[in-house]
């Protein structure tokens, strides 16, 4: 595993918005690896542009930047074939008055990032009252799309989402989503649901446009973000906290830290969404995370979350003792 001089470097690197210039690049650097470790984390954008700003003076940097962007330029395709998707089934979804917010993705991608291409995806996501998914599904049924069998597991019929897709492979999915939680067991704790993200009476968080989808206000984008993270990815990429870190800078438009801590605590969703600011403040040193996180009450134990994930752990989730952290990390969200 590289040493923390790596960390320290490729985690300044991977910051789609940082303050100053990174630490002075480890001593010995494999490009290839850089190069798929950045990829894995969904970060690859943020690194290449960095990259270009800082200069590549050596021949290490120069390689690494060159297959950067040679692995995005193959990205490219993908998110435009899918924002063409989600112009059809947004005018579908409206047509038939079915309410639905879209999640992560190009939302995520269209406002927490000063340039779209920062925040790559591969599907779409979407979330509606359960008592909506059926009509949903019917209307993506006649765009031509068709609906994965169920994975295996325990709980047949009460995991939080759907897949569907077209017949060719390389359209990406459409997945319908009627809790963020998508795990029942984890959902007894946290449960974050349509209606969670539009409670406000007056104030109520959504942007509705004439012809158009409701869109989340900048508080909720922030707990669908830090929820997204915390608990459907338990920290093994670096993308979700960026997304985390980006909504609490406020790059979406100012966070209601009094929304914020009422809707976590109304929803279960503190543990998470504290672990996920201080995770993201932690890795991208990022003060903004730390002030949300204190108005949170009650306050989860910062000593007990730093014990279990770190900064580091993410950025090298793929290795045994991250694994088992993760796994820990798992049986605390049931439990706190």
């Amino acid at each position: 595993m590289p040493g923390r001089a790596f960390d320290a470097w490729f985690l300044a690197l991977a910051d789609p918005a940082p303050v100053g210039p990174p630490p002075p690049r480890p001593a010995t650097l494999d490009p290839a690896r850089a190069c798929e470790l950045a990829a894995w984390h969904g970060v690859l954008p943020a690194l290449a542009r960095n990259l270009r700003r800082l200069g590549t003076s050596d021949a290490s940097l120069k390689t690494l930047l060159e297959q950067a962007e040679e692995r995005l330029r193959q990205s490219v395709v993908l998110s435009l074939v899918l924002r063409k998707r989600l112009e059809a089934i947004a005018a579908a979804f409206l047509a038939a008055g079915i309410p639905a917010l879209v999640l992560k993705g190009p939302e995520f991608a269209d406002r927490l990032y000063d340039h779209p291409s920062l925040r790559p995806f591969t599907d779409l996501d979407f979330l509606l009252p359960r008592d909506a998914i059926a009509d949903a599904g019917a209307a993506l049924q006649a765009l031509g799309y068709r609906r994965d069998p169920e994975p295996p597991g325990k709980y047949p019929g009460d995991y939080g989402e759907e897949a569907w897709r077209l017949d060719d492979p390389a359209s990406g999915a459409v997945e319908l989503h009627w809790n963020l939680v998508n795990s029942p067991p984890l959902r007894r704790r946290c449960s974050v649901e349509f209606g969670d993200l539009l409670v406000g009476g007056a104030s109520l968080p959504r942007e509705a446009q004439a012809g158009a989808l409701p869109r989340a206000t900048p508080s909720a984008l922030l707990l669908t973000a830090a929820v997204h993270a915390a608990v459907s990815h338990r920290f093994d990429r670096l993308q979700p906290l960026c997304d985390v870190c980006q909504a609490a800078r406020g790059a979406a438009g100012p966070v209601d830290s009094a929304w914020l801590a009422e809707a976590a605590r109304r929803t279960g969703s503190g543990f998470a969404l504290a672990t996920a600011l201080h995770l993201a403040g932690g890795a991208f040193r990022e003060p903004a995370c730390a002030a949300l996180a204190a108005a949170l009450k009650p306050q989860p134990s910062r000593l007990l979350v730093s014990r279990v994930v770190t900064p580091r752990s993410v950025l090298h989730s793929r290795t045994l003792a991250a694994g088992l952290r993760r796994q820990l990390y798992r049986e605390l969200l049931k439990r706190i």
